[in-house]
């Protein structure tokens, strides 16, 4: 009578007990991804703080401290110690990034976490509407164009504002996006330095290409909508190459091209107190891990992990600089849009996962089966039992 409370007793306790190591054991592995986050954000946050010279350095010594200067960044490499501040972090980086890739349970939960952003897809319209229109009316109220490098365009402030009201409240959203994607074309023209804000061009160019206004006032009141179905697809190149190309830009240009610029930057902010480098180990590695983030999302190189880091490295270099938050909302936006997408077609990312199930790209929750579907097996039928004959 009582063995069968004793097995229920026992099977309870082997539950608990399997519970408890399996929360100790998942406790232990997520501290010790936050000490990694925290090392990462740490070490990379000064490096890539300065993602815009000219948001923190006048126009005046810009052009006072413009032009090349090949032999002011070959003496941070002529220094040894400097080598071994490089080859150390190349190093310590790809070990890290060798043991997670290898180890099991990351790969099972990167792959969780992949699987439940696939819900989120629905919301990368709604995502790109907040930072649009964040930005464009941020800009109209700063008097500047688009970006803080051309200020003085207050005849644009109205129409700046309007159009990121229209953006926010989803109403003629299509003509509010190609309208946007036309003032930064404008922009460019007065200055080429707006190849730095190359992402905002490439959120418009989304924006007109998915043409979702849920929630908005389109959706409402039941305007048309536009077909471009068949390059939904491409909305995650599109943004990749936007602020890749942007990322490069700014790498060439104020780091390597013309390094003094981000040497101002680094003088006016004490960086060297920060970590003790030479400002020109400063410019140089911050130039390098510019460039090599924008190559990252260009090719579509693990286009998630670098989204998320960027995300926050540059979300705690707003504490140091002080800088306005509607000029980077844009860079935030399309971050956590590409968090959400991935990296999507023509990506590295895309062909190393080439053969785990496909997820359908910016459709919720749509897993495709590539594998062949098992033929049913007929069923058996049941034999009568041989009916007993009744005894005379």
């Amino acid at each position: 009578m009582s063995s069968k409370p004793q097995k229920n007793s026992a099977a309870f306790f082997i539950f608990v007990n399997n519970f408890v190591h399996f929360r100790k054991k998942y406790a232990t592995i997520y501290v010790y991804m936050q000490f990694l986050v925290l090392a990462v954000i740490s070490f990379f946050a000064p490096l890539l703080a300065r993602a815009h010279v000219g948001y923190v350095v006048s126009r005046d010594d810009m052009l006072l401290h413009k032009g090349p200067d090949a032999l002011y960044l070959l003496q941070a490499l002529a220094q040894p110690t400097n080598l071994v501040i490089i080859f150390t972090t190349i190093l310590v980086v790809g070990l890290l990034y060798y043991f997670a890739h290898k180890n099991l349970f990351i790969g099972t939960y990167m792959r969780d976490i992949r699987f439940t952003l696939t819900s989120y897809y629905e919301f990368v319209p709604w995502i790109l509407r907040l930072a649009l229109g964040i930005a464009l009316i941020g800009s109209g109220i700063h008097n500047v164009l688009i970006s803080p490098l051309l200020g003085g365009y207050a005849i644009f402030s109205f129409l700046q504002i309007m159009l990121g009201f229209l953006m926010l409240a989803g109403f003629l959203l299509v003509p509010a996006a190609i309208t946007a994607f036309t003032l930064y074309l404008f922009a460019f023209t007065r200055d080429f330095y707006m190849l730095g804000n190359l992402e905002f061009a490439a959120a418009a160019l989304a924006m007109i290409i998915l043409d979702n206004p849920r929630p908005g006032l389109d959706d409402i009141l039941l305007f048309p909508k536009i077909a471009l179905k068949e390059f939904k697809k491409y909305i995650p190149l599109i943004l990749r190459l936007g602020l890749g190309g942007s990322l490069i830009f700014l790498a060439l240009y104020e780091k390597l091209l013309n390094p003094h610029l981000s040497e101002l930057v680094v003088t006016q902010y004490s960086l060297t107190t920060i970590i003790h480098i030479s400002p020109a180990m400063w410019v140089i590695s911050t130039g390098i891990v510019e460039l090599i983030l924008g190559i990252f999302f260009i090719i579509g190189f693990r286009t998630r992990l670098t989204s998320a880091v960027a995300f926050m490295v540059i979300s705690v270099t707003f504490f140091i600089f002080r800088e306005d938050v509607y000029s980077h909302v844009t860079l935030f936006g399309i971050l956590s849009v590409l968090f959400v997408t991935g990296a999507g077609a023509y990506s590295v990312d895309r062909w190393i996962t080439r053969k785990e199930p496909k997820i359908s790209p910016l459709r919720p929750r749509k897993i495709i089966d590539q594998t062949p579907a098992t033929e049913e097996k007929p069923k058996a039928k049941r034999k009568r039992a041989p009916r007993k004959k009744k005894a005379l």
